[in-house]
Formats: structure tokens, sequence, C-alpha cells
């Protein structure tokens, strides 16, 4: 099912994505909406779906998780099965994707140091062949909404990027 949003909805989402802690009010102001319009809003964007939740961005390293580390898995029969049902035992790993190609699954884990990583590493061959890239740093971490594509600016006009499509 698709949800249709309109430019006030989309505004939200942009808002509530650079800081879900903003209040109705503020919101509001910024967008030209009563408080309780904006509340409204973002109780429909919340109801159907659309926002998912709101969350905490936790800076590991400040907590001595200074190690990001992406690690590739790989796996042969049920081991990916088994690997999921597991998954709760592994705290570290803060994101865990299945993807297509060579590799089932992409994890994103917090780590301490080296030595925490070769741990999680011998834990994790138990299901499956892992791959380990360490995260020198973080270039962009934000979310994309369909309605960023709105508001690209070409020179002096808004419009929509041209696709292969178009």
């Amino acid at each position: 099912m698709k949800i249709v949003l309109d430019d006030f909805d989309y505004k939200i989402l942009r808002l509530l994505t650079e800081n879900s802690r903003l209040s109705y009010a503020e919101i509001g102001r910024n967008i030209s909406l009563s408080q309780s319009a904006t509340k409204e809003r973002v109780q429909n964007l919340t109801d159907t779906g659309v926002i998912k939740s709101f969350t905490t961005d936790i800076n590991y390293g400040l907590l001595g998780y200074s190690l990001r580390v992406i690690i590739h898995l790989k796996f042969k029969n049920d081991e990916f099965k088994i690997f999921i049902d597991h998954l709760k035992h592994f705290p570290e790993i803060i994101s865990c994707k299945r993807i297509t190609g060579e590799y089932c699954l992409i994890a994103e884990c917090v780590l301490k140091d080296s030595a925490h990583l070769e741990h999680i590493i011998d834990r994790l061959l138990k299901f499956g062949i892992p791959s380990t890239s360490v995260q020198l740093s973080e270039i962009k971490a934000n979310h994309f909404f369909p309605g960023s594509i709105r508001e690209i600016s070409y020179g002096n006009k808004k419009q929509h990027p041209k696709t292969n499509a178009d």
C-alpha cells in the first residue's frame, strides 16, 4: 500500500529526521501549521506506519565502543536460519540486513577494540564465514525519504531530477 503525502507531511518528516525531539509547537512554527494540526499529522504518520519509531542516536565512542565494523557473512545450508535464531546473543550487532550477492548478510557492529573484533569473529565462525571491514569514518548518516528528491534545486527552479526512465 502506497501512502500519499503532501508538502506539510514531507516537511514534518524532514524536521523529525533532523531532530526527533522537536515539539509539535516547534514543528508547527517551522512549517506554518498550528500545534494541534501538526500533532494530528504526526499521529497520522505514525498510525499509518510511515514513522516507525522515534529513536536515539547513541555516541558509542563515548561509551568505550570506538571501533565500528562492517561484517559480511556467508552461510551454507541452514546456518543462516540458525544464526538468525542466535542473533539476540550478539548485542554488538546494531544493524543486520539480508543482502544479495556473494554474502547473505551484512552486519554493523560497535566494538571496544581489536580483541573484541577477534572475539566476535570467533563467535561468528560457528555459523558461517565472516569478512570484516573496519569503518574509518562516517561520511553520511541520515535518512532518505522521497520528499528529499522533491527538494533538490536545479538552478533557480525546483524540479524532479531526470532518471533513466525519463
